[in-house]
C-alpha cells in the first residue's frame, strides 16, 4: 500500500526529495543513495535547490510530528498535547488551522492573512488517510457525493401535541384529572442523501440529488421509516435550471430556523412540502448585485407524506401550477448554499381537488389556489429577519389551515391565512440565537363541527433557540416554544414544549 508522505522518516525524505530533483536534472534514480551521500552533491544540485529541498524537509517535519500525535490520540484515546498547533497555511489540504492566501505559519483558532480562520472555532483536521472508500456508479460519467446527518431529537412537552415527536398543533384540552406531558428521544429527523454531478451536454450541466430521513412514508405516524424527501434530475446553467422529480415547493419556499421537522407547518409556514413535479427556472442578473428569479412548476395535487386524511380527496385530472418571481440583492456569497443579503419573493398556486363520497351524494370539486410572499433581511453581519405569509383555499397539503385542506362536511375547501416571522442574532460566529412567531388562522365557518374531524379553528406558536456550532460538523440546540391550539366544538389546548438537540453532519 502507498506510504503517506508525512510518515516517512527525515533521511528518507532527503532521499526522495534528492531523488525527485535529480530526475528533473537527469540523474539516475537508481544512483539517488550514492548521490546523497556524496560530497559531490552541490555540483549537481544548486544552492537555491537545497534552499528548497530544506524548507520542503522543515514543513513536512511539521506535518509528520502533528500525525504522530493524532496516530496516537486515535490509538490511545489519549487527547492531543496541544490544542494549538503551529501548521503552513499553504498546506490547506490536511492540516488543521490551514488557509489559502498566506504563506506563514499560524496557530489554530486564530486569523491569517486570507481571513479564513476564526477565533472561536478550529477548523477540523480531516480524517487520517486509510484506502480510500469511494462510489463507484455503472455509468463512469457521473461522480456522486454522500452526505447527511444524523439528528438525536429529544422533547418534552406539557400538553400533547400531534405528533408528539414532531410537534404541528395541540390535541383537544385535557379531561380533568387527566395528565397530558410526553417526552420523546428520536432520532427519525436523521438524514441521508447523494448529490450527483453528471456530464457536460453542450452548455448544460447534467446533475440530481437524492434525499430522505427516517420518518415513515406519512410523518404524524410517530414511527421510523424511509421517507423520500428529494429525488430528482436537472439540467442547468447560469441562466436556467429544469429539473424533474420529488422536490420542495415553489409556493412560499422559505423555512425558519427552528429545531422541530414541522418547523412551523400548521403554524403559518405554507409551502414546504415535497411533492413530484416538474420545473423550469429563469435568473436574470441585471447587474453584479442583483439577480431575479423566476421559476414555474407542474405538480402533483395530493401528497400525503405528512397526513394521511389527505388521501380523502384526489386530484381533478390535471396538476397543480406554482410559480414564484423573487428579487434578490447585495453581494453574492460563495458557495453552493450562498444567499444574497436581501431576497423578497411573491408566489402562487391554483389547482383542483375531487371528493367522492358514498352514493347516492355526487362528486365535489373544490377549488385550490393560494397566494404567498417571502422575505428575508441581512441586517448586518450579527443580526438579520425573516417573514412569510399566505392566504388562500385548499392548502392543507401545502402545509396550511393547520392541515384541512377541506370541510368532511360540505366537502368544499377551507380558506385559511397565517403567516410566521423570525429575527436572529449571532454572538458569535459559532453561536446564534433565533426567535419568532407562527400563526394558522382557518376561516371558522369552513372548518367541520364534526367532533371526529377535530376542526381546528386557530394554532399559534411562540419559539427561541440557541443553537451552537462546536465545529463544522456538530451543532448542539436547544428551543423553548409555546403552543395554543384552538378548536371549533372541542376545547382547546396550550402548553410549553422544551427541544434538545445534537446533530452530527457529514
Amino acid at each position: 500500500m502507498f506510504r503517506h508522505p508525512a510518515r516517512l522518516s527525515g533521511p528518507e525524505l532527503l532521499v526522495a526529495l534528492a531523488t525527485l530533483m535529480m530526475i528533473g536534472s537527469g540523474l539516475s534514480p537508481a544512483t539517488a543513495d550514492e548521490t546523497v551521500a556524496s560530497p559531490s552533491i552541490e555540483n549537481q544540485i544548486s544552492s537555491q535547490q537545497l534552499a528548497d529541498i530544506q524548507q520542503e524537509l522543515a514543513l513536512l517535519r511539521v506535518r509528520d510530528a502533528y500525525w504522530t500525535e493524532r496516530e496516537q490520540q486515535l490509538t490511545s484515546g489519549v487527547p492531543m498535547a496541544s490544542s494549538a498547533w503551529l501548521v503552513p497555511c499553504s498546506w490547506d489540504d490536511e492540516l488543521p488551522g490551514a488557509c489559502d492566501g498566506c504563506g506563514d505559519l499560524i496557530e489554530c483558532g486564530s486569523y491569517c492573512g486570507c481571513g479564513a480562520c476564526r477565533s472561536c472555532q478550529c477548523p477540523t483536521p480531516q480524517a487520517p488517510c486509510v484506502d480510500c472508500p469511494r462510489v463507484s456508479t455503472l455509468n463512469p460519467y457521473y461522480n456522486i457525493s454522500i452526505f447527511g446527518a444524523v439528528t438525536v431529537d429529544m422533547v418534552f412537552n406539557g400538553r400533547r401535541p400531534v405528533a408528539p415527536g414532531t410537534p404541528y398543533f395541540l390535541t383537544p384540552g385535557p379531561l380533568p384529572g387527566r395528565e397530558q406531558s410526553t417526552f420523546d428521544i428520536h432520532a427519525r429527523q436523521s438524514t441521508l442523501g447523494a448529490a450527483l454531478v453528471g456530464p457536460q451536454l453542450g452548455q448544460w450541466q447534467t446533475g440530481g440529488q437524492v434525499l430522505g430521513v427516517f420518518y415513515n412514508d406519512n410523518v404524524i405516524a410517530d414511527k421510523y421509516g424511509v421517507l423520500p424527501m428529494l429525488a430528482y434530475g436537472e439540467l442547468r446553467n447560469d441562466a436556467w435550471r429544469f429539473a424533474a422529480g420529488l422536490q420542495f415547493d415553489v409556493f412560499n419556499p422559505m423555512i425558519p430556523t427552528i429545531l422541530p421537522f414541522s418547523a412551523l407547518s400548521a403554524s403559518g409556514n405554507s409551502g414546504n412540502a415535497f411533492r413530484g413535479q416538474v420545473r423550469a427556472e429563469r435568473f436574470i442578473q441585471p447587474s453584479a448585485n442583483s439577480q431575479w428569479t423566476l421559476q414555474a412548476a407542474l405538480s402533483e395535487p395530493i401528497a400525503t407524506t405528512i397526513d394521511p386524511t389527505f388521501g380523502i380527496s384526489e386530484d381533478a385530472g390535471w396538476p397543480n401550477v406554482e410559480a414564484r418571481v423573487a428579487l434578490a440583492l447585495g453581494e453574492a456569497g460563495a458557495g453552493p448554499a450562498a444567499q444574497r443579503p436581501f431576497e423578497w419573493g411573491v408566489s402562487g398556486v391554483v389547482g383542483q381537488l375531487r371528493t367522492s363520497p358514498a352514493l347516492p351524494d355526487p362528486q365535489v370539486v373544490a377549488d385550490v389556489w393560494g397566494v404567498g410572499s417571502d422575505l428575508r433581511v441581512r441586517l448586518s453581519e450579527r443580526f438579520g429577519m425573516a417573514a412569510e405569509m399566505y392566504s388562500g383555499q385548499g392548502l392543507g397539503t401545502y402545509n396550511g389551515a393547520i392541515l384541512q385542506t377541506i370541510n368532511r362536511d360540505t366537502l368544499n375547501s377551507v380558506r385559511s391565512t397565517g403567516g410566521w416571522c423570525e429575527v436572529y442574532a449571532y454572538l458569535t460566529p459559532c453561536l446564534h440565537s433565533h426567535w419568532g412567531y407562527g400563526i394558522d388562522d382557518p376561516l371558522d365557518r369552513d372548518v367541520s363541527v364534526d367532533p371526529t374531524a377535530l376542526g381546528r379553528i386557530r394554532n399559534e406558536t411562540y419559539f427561541a433557540n440557541l443553537l451552537w456550532d462546536l465545529n463544522q460538523s456538530l451543532r448542539i440546540g436547544f428551543e423553548f416554544s409555546w403552543r395554543e391550539t384552538v378548536y371549533r366544538v372541542l376545547p382547546g389546548n396550550e402548553g410549553a414544549g422544551f427541544h434538545t438537540q445534537c446533530r452530527w453532519a457529514f
